[in-house]
């Protein structure tokens, strides 16, 4: 067997077409094959021609004799002694059937020179050449090599390729090509570029494409394979690289890792304020609040942040406040939680919502309790307009007119706790729109009595907007006496025409409009 040619063989199990395998041993490959067997054929060739192995007898004599019969016969006898290749060694035997070939192929064409032409050849007349002669061999002996030939090109071809594959595994790409398959989404190595100058130098590249899905990646990949100083200081450098990898860090919400960085950075209230929205996310009110007095200490210890950082503490309280407040009207058997039942617990309101929760349940309370709404004012610094606002609200809809209109006494008479009886007199303020009041007082299902909004009305003292929101509200004592005030005759007429007779109100339009007295101007 020919063993001059190493074998090929693939890394991929399954190229394994190329390589037969035998039982117990390794057979030899296609290449390694190809010479043996032309070797075998050879042989087989010359065992055609030896007198001494040949068995069969001599073929029959030619019937048509023709002139090129003796020529035949001297030829057969030359080729016999020449091609005797039973006791020849192995390295002559490929000589003499080289030679044998030349021979064969320089007689083929003396033969046809001198007396085979096709013009000259008889009629029926048989071929020199048949199928067992040594004229064909040649031709068979050149498919043979020219198969090979072409297995060996392809052999050199895919070996190279081979060698190209595994050159580029363990070699970084060009940048730039690296950059061109990361805008395409094509999949990339990036382990490849082991030195910091390579790293650097694509994310260089990466930033001047401006392309989030190329600049992430490589972000990623110095995050992984870099010392987390030489990250920070990166991201210290370039702006860009920083808000890619917190945009990164904001998708996949890893919150611990995004404060870190930005406390790196320099932006201290952005990762305090993160720390805090992580805190808010604790569902167990108790963990919660000592979650949020972790994050005062430490996210917002910049003396900057003071002002938030109270804000944090408040909102802690507050929690701890609410927790409190729930557990005691959760055993609470008051006949005010059947008459308004609650919808939703306490714990996780706002501080308006709280404030409202304890004026509808607890505005009876004394200041000691710390249910009740001046304490949780003061406590939460709710302002006096939000306070009066939400206080209106839960009174009204227990339809608590005289507590209303307490509260919106004068602050000065409104503080004296041992006030029993209002003043009639006193005229009475709204820290904020009049027009939200009356909206507010007539939000219930049970209106207000009429001398609460006459005494509410007479505090107004625009007229214009007195007249308008006792016309709305319907108020005719209030809008006889504006329309007198701006001795309107015609109009206080058509308004008393569209009085019911006989009716308190009426009398008093009628009795307006008859007073000599007033001097009219219309």
């Amino acid at each position: 067997m020919y063993h001059g040619k190493k074998k090929f063989t693939f890394d991929d199990p399954e190229d394994s077409y190329w390589n037969e395998s035998g039982n117990g041993s390794t057979a030899s490959s296609l290449f390694d094959d190809l010479p043996s067997k032309q070797w075998a054929a050879r042989v087989a060739v010359d065992n055609l021609f030896d007198t001494k192995d040949n068995t069969q007898p001599p073929p029959p004599p030619l019937t048509h004799p023709t002139t090129t019969a003796p020529q035949t016969r001297q030829a057969a006898d030359a080729d016999r002694t020449q091609i005797n290749l039973a006791s020849a060694p192995p390295l002559s035997r490929e000589k003499l059937v080289d030679n044998f070939l030349h021979s064969r192929a320089a007689a083929g064409r003396g033969v046809s020179g001198m007396s085979m032409s096709p013009e000259r050849a008889l009629p029926g007349a048989p071929s020199i050449t048949s199928e067992c002669s040594a004229s064909s061999l040649p031709s068979e002996a050149q498919r043979l090599d020219l198969d090979y030939s072409r297995l060996r090109a392809e052999h050199r071809k895919l070996q190279k390729h081979l060698e190209t594959v595994r050159h580029e595994r363990f070699r970084p790409l060009n940048v730039k090509e690296t950059i061109r398959r990361l805008m395409r989404g094509d999949p990339v190595s990036l382990d490849l570029y082991r030195t910091k100058a390579e790293k650097m130098e694509l994310l260089d590249s990466a930033i001047d494409h401006v392309d989030s899905q190329v600049i992430q990646p490589v972000v990623l990949f110095l995050k992984r394979t870099l010392s987390d100083s030489i990250f920070r200081s990166i991201l210290l450098e370039k702006k860009e690289v920083a808000e890619e990898y917190i945009t990164h860090l904001k998708r996949h919400k890893d919150y611990a890792e995004l404060a870190t960085t930005l406390f790196c950075l320099g932006r201290n209230a952005d990762a305090a304020m993160i720390e805090y929205a992580a805190a808010l996310k604790t569902k167990m009110p108790e963990q919660k609040v000592k979650a949020l007095r972790n994050v005062c200490q430490t996210a917002f210890s910049d003396p900057q942040l003071a002002h938030e950082a109270g804000l944090v503490s408040q909102h802690a309280s507050l929690l701890e406040m609410q927790i409190a407040i729930e557990a005691g009207d959760a055993q609470s058997k008051s006949d005010i939680f059947k008459q308004f039942p609650r919808n939703a617990p306490l714990v996780g309101q706002s501080a308006v919502a709280t404030l409202y929760y304890c004026s509808l349940y607890h505005y009876d309370l004394p200041m000691t309790s710390q249910a009740n709404p001046q304490k949780i004012r003061e406590f939460l610094g709710i302002s006096e307009k939000e306070f009066r606002w939400t206080a209106a609200s839960a009174l009204t809809r227990q339809s608590r007119w005289p507590d209303i209109e307490r509260l919106l006494q004068p602050k000065g008479v409104m503080g004296a706790i041992q006030q029993k009886a209002l003043q009639a007199n006193t005229k009475l303020v709204c820290p904020f729109s009049w027009n939200n009041l009356f909206y507010v007082l007539h939000s219930n299902t049970s209106l207000p009595p009429k001398d609460l909004l006459c005494r509410i009305l007479r505090s107004v003292s625009d007229q214009e907007l007195r007249l308008k929101l006792a016309e709305k509200y319907q108020v005719p004592e209030v809008v006889i006496e504006c329309l007198v005030a701006q001795r309107d005759r015609a109009r206080l007429k058509v308004y008393t025409d569209k009085l019911t007779p006989h009716t308190p109100d009426y009398y008093k339009s009628t009795a307006a409009l008859n007073n000599a007295s007033t001097k009219w101007k219309n």
